[in-house]
């Protein structure tokens, strides 16, 4: 398989568009564009993909940098030149701006879009891709725009990347059988298109944020308690100098009880009575 980053194609196609149509102060507010496009493909191209790309750009001026990256090498007369009435056809990829060189030399990587990959050019899977090869030699974009779809490369009866005629897919090499497994984690339906997905997993009380969820409501309800017997147990406030204090009850007589048992006299002893006796009687 084949890495060819289909974004970065179509993001090419919209430069060369660019640098055929603006002038002035908008061409040069675009450039940054266009270079910062030329240096991401180049960090990620091959070596051999950078020399030929850096052979091609030096014959052009200096000053058309970097639009001479984006620029379509488009001949007058449509597509095929001629003079005398001989017709000639251009060279695999001359018409094409040079970026494109870095683009097509993309080194592959493990965690790069299965989308992005297409047949190798004359291997056993490629024949129903070679018109898209021929488009990108001679830089018919209208042909390529038909080939990139949301997910991938497509061609134009509808096979995507990757898929073969049983059914099964194998994107970065994974499995071919009819119904197998696809590249995303899904199931095959047979088109190409992912089936179910497992269901979600049961509810469980252990589940992090169960257990989180009960702790919030537990400390919660424990700070309410708290600040409740806190506000019973609080005496009352002592009065201020602004609060006048309360008259005091003036105390009442008392009658003594009726019933209450009379208080003898004192009762003169005998010794006492008989002394003034002996007197008189001298």
């Amino acid at each position: 398989m084949k890495l060819l980053d289909r974004h970065r194609v179509t993001r090419l196609i919209e430069l060369a568009d660019l640098e055929r149509r603006v002038t002035g102060p908008e061409r040069q507010l675009r450039e940054e564009d266009a270079s910062l496009f030329v240096k991401a493909a180049y960090d990620d191209a091959s070596d051999a993909a950078r020399a030929e790309f850096l052979a091609r750009v030096k014959q052009m001026p200096t000053s058309a940098w970097p639009w001479s990256a984006v620029q379509a090498m488009t001949p007058r007369g449509g597509g095929r030149g001629g003079t005398g009435g001989i017709v000639f056809s251009p060279a695999p990829g001359a018409l094409a701006p040079a970026a494109l060189i870095l683009v097509r030399g993309q080194v592959d990587t493990i965690d790069a879009d299965p989308g992005n990959r297409i047949p190798d050019r004359g291997g056993p899977e490629g024949a129903a891709w070679e018109p898209l090869y021929k488009a990108l030699d001679l830089w018919d974009t209208a042909t390529i725009k038909k080939w990139i779809a949301p997910r991938g490369w497509m061609t134009t009866s509808g096979t995507m990347t990757g898929q073969t005629s049983g059914g099964g897919v194998r994107p970065n090499g994974g499995v071919n059988t009819n119904g197998g497994q696809t590249g995303n984690g899904g199931v095959n339906n047979g088109n190409g298109q992912p089936g179910a997905q497992p269901p979600p997993p049961a509810f469980s009380w252990r589940h992090p944020a169960v257990l989180v969820a009960g702790a919030t409501a537990l400390t919660t309800v424990g700070v309410t308690l708290y600040a409740l017997r806190q506000s019973r147990q609080r005496p009352a406030p002592a009065p201020t100098m602004n609060t006048p204090l309360a008259a005091p009850t003036p105390a009442t007589a008392t009658a003594a009880p009726t019933n209450a048992a009379p208080t003898a006299s004192p009762t003169p002893s005998p010794a006492a009575t008989a002394a003034p006796s002996a007197k008189e009687s001298t």
